[in-house]
């Protein structure tokens, strides 16, 4: 079986787990999706190729770094955190002027003018302004709820005409038509303009000293393009994660066909639970954690997702995952089912497609 075998070094990355939020956990090793969207970006694609990836490596330490995280809230609050305004709300844009700071935790009103610091008076004028043209406009919506009333009553009577209640009931529509595009026009879009902003500290993981072992297994046509464009591969994890590809070489994989000893490796790996569950009698795994599954930590590592569309038109990732085994092989009995070795210069390389 034809494989590209990548030899890649990184100072430091972060793979991170999708359910962390204050503290940005990383995983181990990247997971296969990371490294799928890495090689598909480095080729151009802007669709998926089905792809086979083995992922083992090494790291030389953890830490964790802090960060100030700013964080644009879902509703606008009057009494905390930031009041700004966006200088291009309808572009992706994280560009703003701040408007006021709130003093305290809460109880303060930018409206109001309680506990706040000013930062931009006119602004803040303008932000009040809205605040009190959306009071009138409410006013004056009840009008249109009387009339709502009126027009119960007028299709109770008997001594009205269809046609007159059909006319009210016309003119009603005609006078929300009117109030909806005011409010729209007035408040709705420049209110939206003015956001609340979340200052704080968070933190991410970083593992430092990274080296990796990647084994990738396509279709000829998917692996000659990332051979080809193996120079366009510039990170993995983050962005600013760097890579230095040491080897992008093509390799030749082959059963287990030998006893193979891994006495003097140190590469920890990924192994998806159905290899072991296959062979569990023929190979012995170590783990640098305590606990988990059979010496190893089990993970839920995500591989590749389908698009599927919710609710509001908006679309979300459904990812299929693997189970995987953290771990690090000490040993293989020949005969193991499933599992393929690369015999290389620099040694025999496992290799646990998923």
């Amino acid at each position: 079986m034809k494989a590209i075998r990548l030899h890649i070094k990184q100072n430091s990355a972060n793979y991170k787990k999708e359910e962390t939020v204050q503290n940005r956990m990383t995983f181990p090793l990247p997971p296969y999706s990371t490294v799928i969207g890495a090689l598909h970006k480095a080729c151009g694609y802007t669709s998926y190729h089905p792809m086979q990836v083995s992922v083992q490596g090494k790291y030389g330490s953890l830490k964790t770094k802090m960060y100030k995280d700013d964080c644009f809230l879902n509703s606008l609050n009057d009494d905390r955190n930031l009041l700004v305004k966006m200088k291009n709300p309808e572009m992706l844009s994280s560009a703003y002027q701040v408007v006021a700071t709130a003093q305290k935790a809460q109880g303060n009103s930018f409206e109001k003018g309680i506990t706040i610091n000013v930062i931009n008076e006119k602004l803040l004028e303008e932000y009040r302004f809205l605040k009190r043209t959306k009071r009138r406009i409410d006013k004056h919506k009840k009008i249109i709820n009387k009339m709502k009333t009126r027009l119960k009553e007028m299709k109770a009577d008997e001594n009205i005409s269809g046609e007159e209640v059909k006319e009210f009931d016309k003119r009603i529509k005609h006078i929300k038509a009117a109030y909806d595009e005011y409010e729209k026009v007035k408040y709705t879009i420049p209110y939206s303009h003015f956001r609340t902003l979340a200052k704080g500290p968070k933190y991410y993981e970083l593992l430092c000293d990274i080296e990796l072992i990647i084994h990738i297994v396509a279709d000829e046509n998917t692996m000659n393009d990332i051979m080809d464009n193996i120079g366009n591969l510039t990170a993995i994890g983050r962005g600013e994660d760097f890579v230095e590809v040491l080897e992008c070489a093509q390799t030749e994989l082959t059963e287990v066909d030998e006893d193979v000893d891994y006495e003097k490796n140190d590469f920890d790996v990924y192994m998806p639970v159905e290899y072991y569950e296959e062979n569990q009698s023929d190979m012995d795994i170590i783990s640098k954690t305590d606990g988990g599954y059979a010496g190893g930590t089990k993970y839920f590592m995500p591989k590749d997702y389908v698009v599927e569309q919710i609710k509001g038109g908006m679309r979300k990732r459904v990812f299929n995952r693997v189970p995987v085994i953290f771990c690090q092989i000490n040993y293989l009995d020949s005969g193991c089912k499933g599992i393929m070795l690369d015999k290389s210069e620099n040694g025999i390389y496992t290799v646990l497609l998923a």
